[in-house]
């Protein structure tokens, strides 16, 4: 998944922090300003208030200059710091005191500023808060803008702790050559002892903390939410003139049937065509109805848990230990598992499935996306090659017997589905796991000089290189060949299915070369994109390109819900599930009618769990991501406010795409 780093991650290492009051750069391209708390700890160890400074930093196009503030910071207080851009300087201001001057030209970036932002990369664990509660912009004549953060701030203090940070992003165009003044107002807070403040979870893994209209409160009303879907399901019924896999039959064409998906171009539009023939926009929901993932990590927490499942049946469904492939025997608990006992009985399983079958039906989805799925509805489908013995980050595709081995390990995975028509098609792996690093080239180059890929990387740069060893260039060509050999292996082995890739996500790559090597070797580009646009400026470019049909893998606007139920705050949050529902809307409106979409899987069936769904072990409290993707919530919920929207979205998509295309 394309998805930000949750709170508490640590880099190999240790931990580093950081909080943008506001910051417009381009670090790279060395442009742009940034007012910026940074710290930084070894080892596991969380940062420490001693050693947090407030940095301005400011680049002329070439270097990056700093001013940095000293340390001994007061303690829930309001501070105002103020940075003072001019065409020749730059000063740092910190409660009515200058703290420091940088002599120096500057060049301002066109890029969105960000401000009240934690960014996923540093965003480690540390034993203070910090409290953005307002900005003011002012450059030249212009109207200063200004920004409050107060209601977020005051949200009581178990809620900040999931997330501190309300992130907003500002288009802010200053003026040429005037001076450009930034002030922010904020508040530092000791992090206090959790278990001073627990429990923080109820036992339907709500917020002990929050409260809104709908809670759960007791298993009655699990009970009675069930009733009411029952009537709902009943009224909607299901879309007429749709065959069983998503195909339209009133589209007035049809194309032969194969028995298997596949894409055509018609009238300069692609279209996939389902095993029966039909046009189809395919919609889909990732990872359902998966009762028991996502699980959240549970060792040495168990306090922050009013009420943890039992562990003896029917409720030991509930557990597991040593996910995501961690032997360190760590507990995990999927309390929507028990939440799913408690509302169906002893067939809960079964009712819960059976449920979500009902509701893709009758919401008029085309089937599941990606990390999930179930027999009698279409899928998308992710292989691995976690047996096959690696270089680097991948396998030696250049060796003979590491080939074998990868073709065995496909082979044992596509066969026993190898004549389902329910396969919407086969993809590898997952976004940047699968892309080839400029690390990784350089890793293989230092291995012994008997090693296959080392070999085959040193007879290019010889005879295409000039014996030149330029990374990008072996980089592009080990791509190139690692693709291609994934590609033909999959159609030897089932040349009937649809070949998706990997999902490549574009901006998470080495560069754009990751779209162009990959592209020529897929039936259709799988990507994932996190964004409030379906397609920008880089995007239709890319598409254009490489003139082939392309199916987005995951996009998701979660719910914020202004920070009062304990979720994280994702890059493309909504406030509620109404102002999802528009967005979402927004989105297949826009993807149906572009000419090389096929469709469009939304990411998550189901909320993840408020404490994160890890891995992780220790007693933060939050472990890994923590957001409200789901169109159910962790009570087996629907989220009817989305979910209205995304039904009516769904049944126009394929209008909207014949429309465009003249029918």
């Amino acid at each position: 998944m394309a998805l930000a780093l949750g709170l508490g991650q640590r880099g190999a290492h240790g931990s580093s922090h950081r909080f943008w009051l506001a910051a417009q750069h381009d670090w790279v391209a060395k442009k742009g300003f940034y007012l910026s708390f940074e710290n930084s700890s070894e080892g596991d160890a969380p940062c420490k208030l001693d050693s947090l400074r407030l940095i301005l930093g400011i680049s002329e196009g070439k270097n990056w200059r700093f001013v940095v503030s000293p340390s001994g910071w007061g303690l829930d207080r309001e501070h105002q710091a103020k940075g003072v851009l001019t065409p020749t300087s730059a000063e740092l201001w910190l409660d009515g005191k200058t703290v420091g001057k940088s002599e120096g030209g500057f060049v301002r970036d066109e890029s969105p500023l960000m401000a009240n932002y934690i960014p996923g990369w540093a965003s480690g664990p540390a034993d203070y808060l910090i409290l953005q509660s307002s900005l003011k912009l002012t450059t030249g004549s212009q109207v200063p803008l200004n920004f409050s953060f107060a209601r977020e701030a005051s949200r009581p203090l178990p809620l900040l702790l999931f997330e501190p940070q309300v992130a907003k992003t500002i288009e802010w165009k200053p003026e040429e050559n005037a001076t450009m003044t930034i002030e922010a107002s904020f508040r530092l807070l000791r992090y206090p002892r959790l278990q001073d403040l627990a429990p923080f979870i109820d036992r339907y893994g709500q917020s002990c903390h929050a409260d809104w209209p709908g809670k759960v409160r007791s298993d009655e009303d699990l009970k009675k939410a069930t009733k009411e879907e029952a009537v709902r399901l009943k009224g909607w019924g299901s879309p007429k003139g749709y065959d069983k896999f998503g195909g339209y039959a009133k589209a007035g064409w049809r194309e032969q049937a194969t028995g298997f998906y596949r894409v055509v171009r018609r009238k300069g539009h692609w279209w996939l065509i389902t095993p029966q023939g039909n046009p189809c926009f395919y919609v889909g929901i990732c990872g359902g109805p998966q009762l028991q993932w996502e699980q959240t990590p549970v060792s040495e927490r168990e306090f922050l848990y009013e009420g943890l499942p039992p562990k003896e049946p029917p409720y030991n469904a509930a557990w597991a230990k040593n996910s995501w492939g961690i032997n360190d025997g760590t507990e995990y608990v999927a309390i929507q598992a028990a939440n799913a006992y408690r509302k169906y009985g002893d067939n809960w399983a079964k009712e819960a499935a059976d449920y979500a079958v009902r509701r893709l039906k009758s919401w008029g989805f085309s089937g599941w996306g990606k990390w999930g799925g179930m027999k009698g509805l279409p899928e998308a489908l992710v292989l691995g090659h976690g047996e096959v013995p690696e270089v680097a980050r991948h396998p030696d595709i250049f060796d003979p017997e590491v080939r074998t081995k990868f073709k065995d390990c496909l082979r044992k995975q596509i066969e026993p589905r190898l004549k389902d028509p329910f396969v919407l098609g086969w993809s590898l792996g997952n976004e940047y796991g699968e892309i080839i690093t400029k690390g990784e080239i350089q890793e293989i180059l230092e291995k012994p000089d008997d090693v296959p890929a080392k070999r085959a990387l040193k007879e290019y740069a010889r005879d295409k290189l000039g014996g030149r060893q330029d990374t990008e260039e072996l980089r592009k060509f080990y791509a190139g060949r690692y693709y291609e050999f994934i590609y033909r292996t999959v159609k030897e082995i089932d040349p009937n299915h649809l070949y998706l890739g990997f999902w490549i996500v574009p901006g998470w790559w080495e560069n754009e070369e990751d779209w162009r090597l990959s592209a020529p070797y897929c039936d259709v580009i799988g990507y994932d994109r996190y964004s409030h646009v379906f397609a920008d400026e880089q995007m239709q470019r890319l598409m254009k390109e490489s003139d082939k049909p392309v199916l987005c893998g995951e996009y998701s606007f979660p719910a914020w819900y202004g920070g009062e139920r304990g979720f994280g705050l994702y890059g493309t949050w909504c406030e509620d599930d109404a102002a999802s529902g528009e967005a979402y809307k927004r989105w297949v409106e826009s993807a149906s009618k572009d000419p090389y979409c096929v469709g469009v899987m939304w990411f998550l069936y189901r909320d993840q769990p408020l404490t994160g769904r890890g891995p992780g072990r220790g007693p933060q409290l939050v472990h890994g991501e923590h957001y409200a993707f789901g169109v159910v919530d962790g009570c087996d919920r629907p989220k009817y406010d989305l979910v209205e929207r995304m039904r009516e979205a769904n049944r126009a998509a394929v209008g909207w795409k014949l429309k465009a295309t003249g029918r």
